[in-house]
């Protein structure tokens, strides 16, 4: 059987963030399906242990020392590194002559627009030891800037796993909300411009009477961690797809999946390209304000209709996104066994 190490934040350590739900789990969950041993290594939490509770010098010193002595004594075929940027490139390049013919890979979900600029040298320091690169971004220029030595440059997709997105909202013509919204406060990218949050959300209230708001992190409500976060999914109809940014091909934070995935209805700018995957009937698209407050109205209030339109988009995602599916494409780039596109969002430079 192949055996892959993967290094990324499972996060057993922090009580923050919604990482049950998050790619690391869901990458080792698809990979398994497909009939590979994965064995998880949290390197955040390692280094915090290492170093006395903090992410300082002597616990990455101590953490990169560590996983010499574990890949020596696992011996995997392959590496995936996820954010990992505790370990060292030095730490890599001694593994691979430990374990000559090792694959290595790096994926990543953050956003590489220019704003993006620590995640962007975070991903280019790592080219010279990895030989896959993915990230969850379908614009192929944008891609191209990573591409280094013939190496693979792909496409990684927000991917569903029926065992985490448990929810099925399709199914409920009433809900406690009409509309699920979880952001930090400030500005997000909305039809093309920078936009306040709140402005969205006073200027709905005010188009559209009595829609009920499930807010996580604003309006002086607490942000969603853990099974809270989870939970929330299966409170409302509609999931607002709001990213910093929306013009991205392909690209959105993970919070797609969890919408759609747990059978919300979402709300989605067709300038993220999203339009290519999702059946039109499948998610409420919108190009313009006005499209998107017409939208959201007659969707609060035609459950039937929304209910149908969510279940079309929840099976069509799962047809494509499901974690075994993206997993597969993995392992196929990992151990360079990917010959040609099967699928339109198989996107590789």
């Amino acid at each position: 059987m192949t055996r892959i190490l993967h290094i990324a934040n499972f996060n057993s350590l922090r009580l923050k963030g919604c990482f049950q739900c998050g790619f690391p789990v869901k990458i080792t969950f698809g990979l398994i399906k497909n009939g590979f041993e994965v064995i998880n290594y949290s390197d955040r939490d390692l280094c915090r242990m290492f170093g006395l509770g903090h992410m300082n010098a002597l616990g990455r010193w101590r953490l990169n020392k560590h996983l010499l002595k574990f890949c020596r004594a696992t011996r995997p075929d392959a590496i995936l590194l996820g954010h990992a940027n505790t370990v060292e490139n030095e730490t890599i390049l001694k593994i691979k002559k430990m374990l000559p013919g090792v694959r290595v890979m790096q994926w990543n979900c953050d956003s590489i627009t220019p704003e993006s600029k620590r995640n962007i040298k975070a991903l280019r320091e790592r080219l010279e030891v990895v030989d896959t690169t993915m990230i969850s971004t379908g614009d192929r220029q944008m891609l191209s800037m990573f591409k280094q030595g013939g190496k693979p440059v792909a496409y990684l997709p927000n991917m569903v796993d029926i065992a985490i997105e448990n929810g099925s909202a399709f199914l409920k013509s009433s809900l406690p909300y009409d509309v699920l919204l979880c952001a930090n406060t400030g500005c997000r990218q909305f039809c093309g411009k920078d936009r306040e949050i709140e402005q969205i959300l006073t200027e709905s209230e005010k188009k559209i009477a009595g829609i009920r708001w499930l807010l996580g992190g604003l309006r002086g409500q607490p942000a969603l961690h853990g099974a809270d976060y989870l939970d929330a999914f299966k409170k409302a109809g509609i999931g607002f797809n709001l990213s910093r940014y929306n013009d991205v091909y392909l690209y959105s934070s993970d919070r797609l999946a969890h919408i759609i995935g747990n059978g919300e209805l979402a709300l989605i700018d067709r300038a993220t390209g999203f339009a290519d995957v999702i059946p039109e009937d499948g998610a409420a698209f919108y190009g313009s304000e006005e499209e998107f407050f017409d939208k959201l109205a007659f969707y609060k209030n035609n459950p039937d209709a929304r209910m149908r339109a969510a279940r079309k988009g929840y099976e069509s995602y799962y047809a494509e996104f499901d974690n075994k599916i993206v997993t597969a494409y993995m392992a196929a780039l990992m151990f360079d066994k990917f010959k040609a596109p099967k699928r339109s969002w198989q996107i590789v430079v």
